[in-house]
C-alpha cells in the first residue's frame, strides 16, 4: 500500500466570512472547525501524514486548536497557491501519494477518503 500524506490548507484569513476570526478557527459542537477536519484525516488508516498549511500569525491558535493530534505545521504563503506549494515542499521522502483539503471543510467523510484512495491505486 502506498504511503500518503494529506495537506490540509487553513492559512486564510476568512474575510468574506467577517466576524474578526478565521472560519477555520470557529467553533462548532465546542471544538474548532480546524480541528473537526484535521481528525477525519488523522484517524483515516490510509492517511500516514498530515500537514497543516497556516498563517505564520495564526501558530499559537493552531496548536492550541489542534493539541494532541499528531500534524505537522507548515507557514503558508499570500495566496492559496503559495500555502499548496509550500504543504508540497513539506511532504517528506517516502510519500507516494498526497491528498489536499481546506481545512475550513470540516465534514468530509471516511468513505469519501477511501474512494479517492482506491482512485489513486
Amino acid at each position: 500500500m502506498p504511503t500518503t500524506a494529506a495537506i490540509i490548507v487553513a492559512a486564510g484569513k476568512g474575510i468574506r466570512a467577517g466576524g474578526g476570526v478565521p472560519k477555520q478557527y470557529r467553533p462548532i459542537a465546542g471544538q474548532p472547525v480546524l480541528r473537526h477536519t484535521i481528525f477525519r484525516f488523522v484517524r483515516h488508516p490510509g492517511i500516514g501524514q498530515v500537514i497543516v498549511v497556516i498563517a505564520d500569525e495564526d501558530r499559537d491558535r493552531a496548536k492550541t486548536a489542534l493539541a494532541g493530534l499528531d500534524v505537522m505545521f507548515v507557514t503558508g504563503g499570500a495566496t492559496r497557491t503559495a500555502s499548496v506549494r509550500a504543504g508540497l515542499d513539506a511532504v517528506p521522502d517516502g510519500v507516494d501519494l498526497v491528498l489536499i483539503h481546506d481545512g475550513a471543510r470540516p465534514f468530509v467523510p471516511a468513505a469519501l477518503i477511501d474512494a479517492v484512495l482506491e482512485g489513486l491505486d
